[in-house]
């Protein structure tokens, strides 16, 4: 699968979280549709898959989900320029003649989704200090995301915490960070969002112990409970993710800046 990972320079960019919560027994057909019409290429003999016909990046990444709610669960990440690209583009896409007649194939008049939550995030400036020195490729593994929920007012502190504490941590333990994002569109703003990549369960496993004894973070969250009366993150969601081979996110989700 070819990926666009040249520098986009000093441009804000985008990122898109579309997840699916399949229906029961479906997830072989959402994934047959997804990769077999929009990734690998139409089927109609077309030289380009739908997303390149109607110029939507191919995503920086899909999984499946290992734990989490709302399983089955398919996620791929949309990179944007803009979001006057992406409304420029993506509802053509979604109009295709080709993709109604794909799903409604394997759909075979019953459900294959029950729901999608569509989420945009913008790339923090906190990022940079935790890209990965590794080169460019493929990053194998198991993934996790986090998605934190902040009260009004408090991302700037929550956002420094996370860049200057919490995943220094994280990789001081074995992950790698793919990717660090506070929402723009969604639903119970403000959040934020990061992507990690751990070598195996089993390291993941451990540190998910290790972090909340971390000395940076014990630190961190005493700090917190004296300065405010609590801790800066009150909510998480977290979902350990398999990335699937056909689609797997590479460094640093491909960014180069």
């Amino acid at each position: 699968m070819v990926r666009e990972t040249a520098s986009r320079g000093s441009r804000r960019m985008y990122y898109e979280f579309r997840f699916y919560a399949v229906a029961p027994g479906r997830l072989p057909d959402e994934m047959a549709l997804v990769r077999s019409v929009a990734v690998d290429g139409a089927p109609d003999g077309a030289a380009h898959s739908l997303w390149d016909r109607y110029g939507v990046p191919r995503p920086v990444g899909s999984w499946i989900t290992l734990t989490g709610r709302n399983r089955p669960g398919f996620l791929y990440v949309v990179p944007w320029d803009s979001l006057d690209q992406r409304d420029a583009h993506l509802p053509r896409f979604w109009t295709d003649p080709l993709w109604s007649a794909r799903r409604a194939e394997l759909t075979g008049g019953h459900t294959l989704v029950n729901d999608i939550e569509t989420t945009i995030y913008t790339a923090l400036p906190e990022w940079a200090a935790l890209r990965d020195p590794a080169p460019a490729a493929p990053v194998p593994g198991v993934h996790e995301l986090r998605v934190y929920d902040l009260d009004t007012g408090t991302q700037p502190e929550a956002q420094r915490v996370l860049g200057a504490v919490d995943l220094p941590a994280a990789m001081s333990l074995g992950a790698r960070v793919l990717g660090l994002f506070g929402m723009v569109l969604g639903a119970d703003r403000p959040r934020l969002a990061c992507l990690l990549a751990w070598p195996d369960i089993r390291t993941q496993m451990q540190a998910a112990e290790a972090l909340d004894r971390h000395p940076d973070v014990v630190a961190q969250r005493a700090a917190e409970i004296a300065a405010r009366g609590g801790v800066i993150y009150d909510r998480m969601d977290q979902y350990l993710l398999q990335p699937m081979a056909w689609n797997m996110p590479h460094t640093n989700l491909g960014a180069t800046t």
